[in-house]
């Protein structure tokens, strides 16, 4: 399934993120040994006199020319945060990407295989007359009906619990977040609860910069730079989770939709030999 692949690779920059706030984590400036010094202008082929910065902790040293300073943010505490925050908006956003991305990907096998007996969401879909109007070009009538699904769902949102289940429902899988789990090894609530975390927390950093909500009672924790507090491990934990949704998802869709092409398949066996005995 294309829609897994992308995700995996957008989940491998999530990834990356978590893994670079964990080498710079505690990371402090100080004077550099002489030694260190000078094999370092060695190595760039400088002048032994050039200053350089220096900064480790204990995974990493970081040297750097002085025309080339260490950014402030690696060096004060809570400054390297934005790591996990890209980590959210980036693990959010490949959630949200496979889901529309294995509904763009199968519909047309789904609205060929179900007809009638589509899912009832699809049923229920309105669409504007510049949108039927749109649809005057697709001259196969599964093609529109496909455009007409692929256009509703552009509308809505595809990311939390519940628009992840509609999406399933149109994929055909029923029972969806009980299958998620069996996969897993985990609750489906606690499922639900952690995506919707990440997505709630994706939405607070690309709406409000993860400020925290004056209003909120009790007062909502924040760390030294006035954001609301934020650590690896709950970072880690719901892009882990994510991913893992993902992988099972691509799964139980692959099953599902394996067996819609068959059923096609004989349908249009079926379909030749009736031709044949026509003729």
């Amino acid at each position: 399934m294309r829609a897994y692949d992308l995700a995996i690779q957008n989940f491998s920059v999530a990834d990356h993120l978590l893994q670079l706030h964990e080498l710079f984590r505690g990371l402090q400036e100080g004077r550099i040994d002489e030694p260190l010094r000078l094999a370092v202008c060695t190595c760039f082929e400088i002048p032994e006199n050039s200053v350089l910065r220096h900064a480790r902790n204990d995974q990493v040293v970081l040297v750097a020319k002085g025309t080339a300073p260490i950014p402030q943010s690696l060096l004060v505490e809570d400054g390297i945060n934005f790591l996990l925050r890209q980590a959210v908006v980036v693990g959010c956003t490949a959630l949200e990407s496979f889901f529309g991305d294995a509904l763009r990907e199968n519909v047309l096998t789904i609205v060929r295989a179900r007809r009638r007996r589509a899912d009832e969401s699809l049923k229920k879909i309105t669409l504007s007359l510049d949108d039927y109007l749109s649809l005057e070009g697709y001259e196969d009538p599964d093609v529109r009906l496909q455009q007409i699904i692929l256009k509703t769902f552009e509308r809505g949102t595809l990311y939390d619990a519940s628009s992840i289940e509609k999406i399933a429902n149109i994929l055909t899988v029923t029972n969806f977040w009980d299958k998620v789990s069996a996969k897993t090894g985990n609750p489906d609530n606690e499922l639900k609860r952690q995506i919707s975390e990440l997505v709630q927390r994706r939405n607070q950093i690309a709406h409000r910069a993860d400020r925290p909500d004056e209003a909120a009672e009790p007062p909502e924790e924040q760390d030294g730079h006035g954001l609301r507090a934020i650590n690896y491990a709950w970072a880690n934990t719901r892009v882990a989770t994510a991913k893992n949704v993902v992988s099972a998802s691509s799964e139980i869709f692959t099953d599902t939709l394996q067996q819609l092409k068959d059923q096609l398949a004989r349908e249009e066996e079926q379909r030749l030999a009736r031709q044949l005995m026509r003729q």
